[in-house]
């Protein structure tokens, strides 16, 4: 499993590869200063789903908080994905 973090004009973009996939994660403040997590699943270079993940709490305090969200969220939905795939990937 390896992260790293690319930073575009706006805000930090955090990825990870995840069994084959690519994980995109874009945290973003909304207008009650609380971040959320912007998420893109991608394999080679189809997207495969892109989604704002709808938590428990759906706000958090901090940044990171939103990244680490996101992310599992997206190996959450790509394991869902294997599993119910009959060749696997």
């Amino acid at each position: 499993m390896s992260m790293r973090a690319g930073t575009d004009q706006h805000m930090q973009t955090n990825t990870l590869a995840w069994r084959g996939y690519e994980i995109a994660v874009q945290p973003e403040k909304n207008e009650f200063g609380a971040w959320r997590a912007k998420v893109s699943v991608r394999k080679a270079s189809e997207t495969i789903a892109e989604f704002r993940p709808e938590t428990v709490q759906p706000e958090w305090l901090t940044e990171p908080e939103a990244v680490r969200d996101g992310l599992e969220w997206a190996a959450r939905f790509i394991d869902r994905k294997l599993a119910a795939s009959p060749d696997r990937g």
